[in-house]
């Protein structure tokens, strides 16, 4: 008897090429439709048009990074609270600038296990607003939380 895939829209938004499709490509591979964006101003003109189950997003990325279009997202789709997921590198930005992101969403540092983000990503397509610290970050805390792995 053949196990059914779980499937849920997901929107990965990176500036890196690199990431961006070896994301995509793990999540497609775990059923999900996927659809990609090279930044922030690219995945917000995509929200526009549609909306996801889950927002996967880099948070250094030029001209507006994670933090911003998460704002600009939940703005124009309440409905994504709860749903986003940060990936960032190091250095992080000042952990105040992240307290609102982290009350409701998911943070993780790379370099990433992709068993994870998938396990992040899960949570965030139930929409439940993260409680738990789980897979996230507190930006304070740099090293706590970080797993590794290949991207």
């Amino acid at each position: 008897m053949a196990i059914p895939m779980k499937t849920g829209s997901v929107l990965m938004v990176d500036d890196n090429a690199a990431m961006r499709e070896a994301i995509a490509r793990s999540l497609a591979r775990r059923g999900c439709a996927v659809t990609t964006a090279a930044d922030a101003a690219e995945a917000l003109t995509t929200l526009r048009r549609q909306s996801y189950d889950v927002v996967v997003t880099d948070l250094n990325m030029p001209e507006r990074g994670g933090l911003w279009l998460w704002r600009q997202a939940v703005m124009l789709r309440p409905e994504l609270r709860g749903r986003f997921l940060l990936i960032a590198s190091e250095p992080l930005p000042d952990p105040r600038s992240m307290d609102l992101f982290l009350e409701s969403e998911r943070f993780l540092l790379k370099p990433l296990s992709l068993d994870m983000l998938w396990r992040l990503v899960e949570e965030a397509m139930q929409g439940a607003p993260q409680t738990a610290k789980g897979g996230r970050v507190e930006p304070q805390a740099k090293s706590a939380g970080r797993v590794r792995g290949a991207p």
